[in-house]
């Protein structure tokens, strides 16, 4: 997969990594302001079709992570929908 970033997230993440960014703390409370808002956010359930194997490696790939497969696909068709990546066929 491909992800394009525009300039903007491009100096986030290049800031970021020269350490020009602070935590302002409160980590936590933050953590749980956003749980809360993903929660009440309105969710609607689909089925997918997908291969076996293309199952199998979003599994292994998610449980490398730490993130429920699902939350994955979730994240990817977000990002799609907001034009964060693209797709190249």
């Amino acid at each position: 997969m491909n992800i394009k970033l525009d300039d903007e997230e491009q100096a986030i993440i290049e800031g970021v990594e020269a350490g020009e960014w602070k935590s302002k703390g409160q980590i936590n409370k933050r953590v749980a302001e956003l749980q809360t808002y993903l929660k009440q956010e309105k969710k609607k359930a689909v089925s997918v079709r997908l291969s076996e194997n293309d199952l199998y490696e979003l599994k292994r790939k998610s449980l490398e992570n730490g993130i429920p497969y699902q939350n994955v696909i979730q994240i990817l068709v977000h990002q799609y929908t907001s034009n964060k990546i693209h797709l190249e066929l």
